[in-house]
């Protein structure tokens, strides 16, 4: 009963901190939605313009065919000379450049256009030379000659799980993946620190309270605070505010929430060990939260970084975090398909939590 009293007590000393309460209902609501409303991978509205030398009929259909909400068309210029000046001044994304001979070109089967782009937006850039390359191929393979028509291929896609490809999805989980990070790393050392600060450390080591209860009480409330947050984000925020199907059981969503709580939390004890202040304790939690982004996927795509890189995913226990989550919300996939995940955080976790704990008793 008196363990239970204890919880109660770090759960009423939290409430009671204004400003750390405000801090933490701000990251399980308003920095979620900000986040997967904030950006979108798509290309849309890009603005572009087009140096006509042909101003063919063939020419102006194909200009005609970047359309909103992907392109902005703003308007011909004269010469490529304007197109540079467009450029630098961040008139546009990118200017098409056709060719005097176009029309005829495209009669005998050439097709030349030079597409300059704005390379201060480099991703910005490269999805309008995707973009812009696609409609280009289809318009030759229409207007091939009939005696050089090729062999037309059709693709068909079929996106599952997220069927119109809405950036918010991906983003607003990976945000609250990266929020419960956050929050792990900082909240328990920031309690520990706190009865540092106020000089109830020596109180407790002639009190019958030991000082291995108090901090698992702290560990257990803060626990409580971050799955609390967690189901609101995904029921309130994601569910009914951004419209992310979550198809998979909040149970066991929570269930892998509170095993990857406990894998993290063993570095934030070894923080709460090495501080002497709250500034330390923000400090260290970032020099440790950021490998743990880095290193997960959740910011650059696991085939993108380089080999060293790709191995050392394996030691990020936010990696298993985000296969198991995305799995778990948006595939409504079971505990059998996320067994692995949950295996490998609590391997890893356990090393960590003695490590935290070890070192953390002896500091105290």
């Amino acid at each position: 009963m008196r363990f239970l009293f204890l919880i109660k007590k770090e759960l009423l000393h939290f409430l009671r901190n204004k400003g750390l309460l405000v801090f933490v209902i701000y990251l399980f609501t308003g920095d979620i939605y900000i986040a997967a409303n904030g950006i979108d991978l798509s290309l849309k509205n890009a603005k572009f313009y087009a140096v006509d030398y042909d101003m063919s009929f063939q020419s102006r259909e194909l200009v005609s065919k970047m359309i909103k909400p992907w392109f902005d068309f703003k308007g011909y210029l004269i010469n490529e000379k304007l197109a540079d000046d467009f450029l630098i001044s961040d008139k546009g994304v990118g200017v098409l450049v056709i060719p005097q001979d176009f029309s005829s070109g495209l009669k005998r089967g050439v097709f030349n256009i030079a597409i300059y782009l704005n390379g201060a937006d480099a991703s910005t850039g490269y999805l309008f030379a995707g973009y812009a390359s696609d409609i280009m191929v289809d318009y030759y393979l229409e207007n091939l000659p009939r005696k050089k028509k090729l062999a037309k291929v059709f693709t068909e896609s079929r996106i599952l799980y997220n069927e119109n490809t809405l950036t918010k999805n991906f983003l607003g989980l990976s945000e609250l993946f990266s929020v419960i990070t956050l929050l792990v790393l900082i909240l328990p050392a920031s309690s520990i620190i706190r009865e540092k600060d106020e000089g109830n450390i020596e109180m407790i080591l002639i009190s019958p309270l030991s000082l291995k209860r108090l901090v698992v009480a702290k560990l257990i409330a803060m626990s409580i605070v971050i799955l609390l947050g967690s189901f609101i984000a995904v029921n309130v925020v994601l569910k009914m505010g951004l419209s992310v199907p979550v198809r998979g059981s909040i149970g066991l969503f929570l269930l892998l929430t509170l095993g990857y709580i406990f894998t993290t939390m063993g570095l934030s004890l070894l923080i709460a060990s090495i501080s002497e202040n709250m500034l330390q304790v923000s400090q260290l939690a970032i020099l440790f939260l950021l490998p743990i982004l880095f290193l997960s996927g959740s910011w650059t795509p696991y085939e993108s970084m380089p080999l060293i890189f790709q191995k050392m995913t394996y030691l990020s226990p936010l990696k298993y975090y985000l296969d198991a989550g995305y799995a778990v919300i948006l595939k409504g996939l079971g505990f059998k398909f996320v067994a692995f995940d949950i295996l490998m955080m609590f391997f890893m976790g356990l090393p960590l939590f003695v490590i935290g704990t070890y070192f953390l008793m002896k500091k105290l």
